[in-house]
């Protein structure tokens, strides 16, 4: 189960199964950390007018700071009513205590408890008086794990229900909020309990000079390599071949298709034929296309000449192959049994408009050479991932802010120490090995490596929304689900589960302003264009 680690942020990447000690060990680091889910910004950019749920301008937010400096501290929070304690308004934290209903303590301790009895079955422990594989009442979970490390583990499940308690206040919180006393002594399943945390507010940001309105900067682009170009144009207009039945008594040439039923077998020694070849080398109804490189040179030489009805016995050696698609086959001779049922005759569409509306409706040719042009400038980076890579260096340098939310920069270190692990996990890294990796040491070791571009993350992002808000940028729903439909198609094309939706819009949204922004941005700014010419080739050697 990856109950406790997925909830440390729903926005991270799904962590794959992992021993028991590594996900306490990373509920652990979130819950000594700031572990609540993250309240998204970009969320409320489209509703400008709701206020009351954490949007505010910089206006607003100053009201309520003043407002909430005088909250009575002495009145009990209740589940509805958290409790604001204090606000720091030079460090720009809100130090709270919210109050989390019964049902929820009760919802997370049965599934901390079905967590704990899943790693008593994988570990074989034994309790006199049940029988193996029973679930055990959560007094034995607590002496064989500890009852703090159970609570503990409570406490990361309901980082929701925290943060959701945390926002009913109506200040505008950035990151996650930060446990600062989980209480778990006085914890009890069923009923409400206090919870005392602490979430980063908004800062203020400025920016100097003519500010994001007025940079300006020079992109270099390479050369375009227009061999690719036309290698990517010959792979879509045989996308949209288009293919012809041919007269009776017509032999088949090269470049046309043939449509035969195949099946192979292995060839013996003396040249005879041997058993069958695994089914993925035989097939009925398969197109054949008489090209160089399409097929084995061998068979496609062997049916130059045929007609519908002719049989072919074609003798073939397999290409070597030491790894990856077709590694089982390398090297081994074989007999293709052919079977010619249909002749087929290729014409390539040409290059225009036509071509371009059959590919997308209301697609130009412009467009579709616009498109190709990104696609070879892809393998390298585009020119516009270039211009806005020089755009954020730009930004970085004009902008400032009173103080880089703590928040953020752990919620960025835990997404990658995540993604770092998982990365393991899937390159074959045992559980030892994770267990080993997996620690609040280890973990500290890696946040001080990082900082330093985990802060130009977190400080780019903020600059984002804060340009965001300024503009009136905004991602449409329209355009969030078109992405979502996109990658779902995907995933059923390729056979994969389709992506966890949270995550994905999240993702999607995330990617769609930032894309906008930078367009702003780019629309604002001086931006020349510098052109690298292909380097001269270089006389013979003498």
């Amino acid at each position: 189960k990856t109950t406790g680690v997925k909830s440390l942020n729903k926005y991270m990447p799904t962590i794959p199964s992992v021993p028991m000690s590594y996900l306490l060990t990373l509920a652990l680091i979130a819950l000594a950390s700031f572990q609540l889910d993250a309240y998204k910004f970009s969320r409320h950019l489209n509703q400008p007018t709701q206020c009351n749920a954490a949007y505010c301008s910089r206006g607003i937010l100053g009201q309520r700071l003043r407002f909430f400096m005088s909250t009575d501290s002495s009145v009990v929070p209740i589940p509805g009513k958290p409790r604001v304690n204090n606000v720091d308004k030079a460090a720009y934290v809100a130090y709270l205590s919210v109050c989390i209903p019964g049902e929820a303590t009760q919802k997370a301790m049965t599934a901390a408890c079905d967590v704990f009895n899943e790693e008593v079955k994988k570990k074989g422990y034994t309790v006199p008086g049940f029988r193996p594989g029973v679930n055990l009442p959560r007094p034995y979970l607590y002496q064989i794990f500890g009852e703090d490390k159970v609570k503990l583990f409570c406490a990361n499940l309901l980082a929701g229900d925290i943060q959701a308690e945390c926002e009913k206040t109506g200040l505008m919180f950035v990151g996650r909020g930060r446990i600062l006393a989980f209480n778990e002594e006085q914890f009890a399943p069923g009923k409400p309990h206090v919870v005392d945390v602490a979430c980063d507010l908004w800062p203020t940001i400025t920016y100097s000079g003519k500010g994001y309105k007025g940079l300006a900067v020079t992109v270099s682009t390479g050369p375009v390599d227009s061999a690719k170009i036309d290698a990517v144009k010959k792979s879509i207009t045989e996308r949209y071949k288009v293919l012809k039945p041919t007269p009776l008594g017509y032999s088949a040439a090269m470049g046309d298709v043939v449509v035969a039923d195949m099946k192979g077998f292995e060839r013996a020694p003396d040249g005879s034929r041997g058993g069958p070849l695994p089914a993925i080398a035989s097939g009925d109804q398969v197109e054949i296309p008489l090209e160089k490189g399409k097929f084995m040179d061998s068979l496609i030489e062997g049916l130059v000449g045929c007609q519908v009805g002719d049989s072919r016995s074609i003798a073939i050696t397999f290409p070597i192959k030491p790894s990856g698609p077709g590694a089982a086959m390398s090297g081994k001779q074989a007999i293709f049994e052919v079977e010619v049922l249909g002749l087929k005759t290729k014409t390539l569409p040409s290059w225009d408009d036509e071509l371009a509306g059959r590919i997308r409706e209301g697609m130009t040719l412009q467009e579709l050479d616009e498109e190709v042009r990104k696609a070879v400038e892809g393998e390298g980076g585009t020119s516009e991932n270039i211009r806005n890579e020089k755009l954020a260096a730009a930004l970085l340098e004009i902008a400032s802010i009173d103080q880089i939310p703590a928040s953020l920069m752990e919620e960025q270190s835990v997404a990658r120490f995540q993604s770092m692990l998982s990365d393991f996990k899937e390159q074959g890294s045992s559980d030892e090995q994770l267990e080993e990796m997996a620690t609040l040491e280890k973990f500290e070791k890696f946040k001080e490596i990082s900082r330093a571009n985990v802060e130009k993350v977190v400080v780019l992002g903020m600059l984002f929304r804060d340009i965001a808000e300024k503009e009136g940028v905004a991602v449409q729903e329209r355009e969030v689900q078109e992405q979502l439909d996109l990658l779902a198609a995907q995933a059923k094309q390729k056979g994969e589960a389709p992506p966890d939706p949270a995550q994905a819009r999240d993702e999607v949204e995330n990617a769609l302003l930032r894309r906008k922004v930078f367009d702003c941005l780019a629309s604002y700014a001086d931006i020349t264009w510098v052109v690298e010419e292909s380097p001269a080739e270089l006389p013979p050697a003498v």
